[in-house]
């Protein structure tokens, strides 16, 4: 089967299995303008399209690539870029080393399609390249084809190489920004090893020699921190763009006696970098030392400097100092002691020199604490003698009342502490009916709309009187309430008393009993009474239909339309038959 006795459909399916076969990408987008020039290739002239070209196309060898193209007119395989800028593309093409057969290259354009049908274009050579179908009334469609060069530079073309229309006689298809050129640098994937080699920023091609260039240590890489790294021998001339191939590392297994002493040791591990006590070796705190001795007076020093670093050391002489209670401070941020009265003895630690105090003696009373079950028996501080009171677990005073959001973060047990006014958004009118919803919001002067507080009817709801209401049915009738009237509703039953059947005559009842030739009375029961004020409502229909004269040689049946006749008589049931009429005398 062909291209041109496919459908459009599967014209477009069987081309992109045709260009998946060939290894040819196609990219489509919408975008957002473009120029519409005539079939004469009218140039865009406006400097700012100079630079949105080079940013979506560089390298491009397409001559004159502000111009467009209108297809309007051409024939199949008739080429749509012609005259001067298609001699000046083949002898650049000619030109170009780099077009060759199986060379990888990028066709790019912008189309505009006045047909309501695809059209299939493409660049002749082979069974084609670079083939594309321009969608059904494409808006700047964008076209993004890659793939093997196909044709001499001086057989190519742009070709129109559809069949259905045969020539593209009614509607423009307009090309625009075109573009042709071999794929930059750095979209070429054989620049490895990547710590030797980098594609070149600012060239096209597909080859390691068009495209690559070495990666040198000098002035890539930089061999810090110097306690770490020193750089190799042939830095200047060495391949590479990272420490690891630039430069060689210093090992603290390599640097003698620098965790010697008595406040340094050597780290755990092996391969650790470095050339420094910070780097390779874990400081000795006097917090870890254990030795100062309580019996022989000795207080341990204070573990960080007056300047505030961590106090160094693993001996007596470097971690402990006998200190008199007079001068040792009892004062914690846990608050689990206190200075005796009389400060006497020395020592180094709390329990020589201080007194306890005990969560037995502490008061938790309040609104958003209490005793906690349970409590360590040394303390002097909410947090550790007492138990949150949460509002999660409490209940407000009142209905219009809610919990504050995320309660379960929220101590206290009181209205102020954990409740908020409900607001009418919440609220559901008592009888629809009767009240309508008021605004949810209100209007506050130098504050703005706020929400509506409250969570009943009279906060939230608007009144409906029925004073308002119209009784206009033939069941019920007005009861003529007052203007000041205070009666609520909105529906019959609320605001209107019913008409009964009971007095009401059918149409047709002419003597008063309740049957009369058209209709007959509706009876009512003990438990249910006739509601209305119409035949309709209060009377049952008499049909024609069910009437039959007794004189059938002077009436004759009256023609029923599309509603039953009424009657029970000849004259509502029957038209007369006349003698002047008759002609069997």
């Amino acid at each position: 089967m062909t291209l041109s006795s496919m459908s459009a459909t599967a014209t477009a399916a069987a081309l992109m299995c045709f260009l998946f076969a060939r290894g040819v990408k196609v990219g489509v987008e919408p975008l957002s303008t473009l120029a519409v020039a005539s079939k004469t290739q009218v140039a865009e002239q406006a400097s700012a399209a100079v630079t949105s070209k080079e940013a979506w196309c560089d390298f491009n060898v397409m001559p004159n690539p502000g111009y467009s193209y209108d297809a309007r007119g051409d024939a199949t395989s008739a080429n749509v870029i012609r005259g001067s800028n298609l001699t000046a593309l083949r002898t650049a093409l000619a030109a170009a080393p780099a077009w060759a057969l199986k060379r990888n290259w990028q066709f790019k354009a912008k189309v505009t399609s006045g047909y309501t049908v695809p059209l299939l274009f493409g660049f002749p050579g082979g069974n084609g390249f670079f083939m594309f179908n321009v969608s059904a009334s494409a808006s700047e469609q964008v076209i993004d084809l890659k793939g093997d060069v196909m044709s001499a530079a001086g057989d190519v073309a742009l070709e129109y190489r559809g069949s259905t229309p045969s020539v593209l006689s009614e509607h423009s298809v307009i090309f625009s920004e075109l573009c042709l050129r071999q794929l930059p640098c750095t979209e070429f994937p054989g620049c490895v090893p990547a710590y030797h080699y980098a594609a070149k920023a600012n060239s096209s091609g597909d080859t390691f020699d068009q495209c690559c260039a070495p990666v040198m240590c000098q002035g890539t890489v930089s061999c810090t921190p110097t306690t770490k790294w020193e750089q190799e021998s042939d830095f200047a001339t060495r391949m590479g763009n990272n420490k690891e191939h630039c430069c060689k590392p210093k090992e603290c297994a390599g640097v003698q006696d620098i965790c010697n002493g008595t406040q340094y040791q050597p780290k755990n591990g092996s391969g650790l970098l470095g050339s420094t006590p910070a780097e390779c070796c874990n400081p000795r705190y006097c917090a870890d030392y254990t030795g100062c001795s309580a019996g022989n007076d000795e207080a341990k020093l204070p573990d960080n400097n007056d300047d505030g670093t961590p106090r160094l050391g693993s001996t007596d002489e470097e971690c402990c100092n006998v200190v008199p209670c007079s001068e040792f401070n009892c004062t914690t941020t846990d608050g689990l002691w206190t200075t005796p009265a009389e400060r006497t003895g020395s020592g180094h630690d709390f329990s020589h020199c201080c007194e306890p105090l005990f969560c037995a003696n502490f008061s938790c009373e309040s609104t958003k604490w209490t005793d906690k079950p349970n409590a360590p028996v040394q303390g002097n501080s909410t947090e550790r003698c007492c138990a949150p009171v949460m509002c999660s677990n409490y209940t407000c005073a009142n209905d219009t009342m809610m919990l504050m959001n995320r309660p379960e973060t929220r101590k206290g047990s009181t209205d102020a502490e954990c409740c908020e006014p409900k607001l009418c958004k919440d609220y559901s009118c008592s009888d629809q009916t009767k009240y309508v919803k008021k605004p949810l919001v209100v209007e506050l002067d130098g504050v703005g709309q706020i929400s509506r507080l409250g969570f009943s009817d009279d906060q939230c709801c608007s009144p409906v009187y029925c004073r308002a209401f119209s009784c206009t049915s033939s069941k019920w009738k007005s009861r003529n309430l007052t203007s000041d009237d205070t009666t609520l509703g909105s529906t019959f039953d609320e605001c209107c008393d019913k008409v009964f059947c009971t007095d009401y005559v059918c149409t047709s009842d002419y003597d008063g009993d309740g049957n009369g030739t058209m209709w007959y009375k509706r009876i009512d029961t003990n438990a249910f009474r006739w509601q209305g004020s119409t035949d309709e409502e209060c009377c049952h229909p008499v049909y024609c239909s069910q009437y039959t004269t007794s004189n059938p040689s002077k009436w004759k049946r009256k023609v029923q339309g599309s509603t039953p006749l009424l009657g029970s008589t000849d004259r509502e049931c029957y038209d007369p038959l006349m003698c002047d009429k008759f002609c069997g005398c």
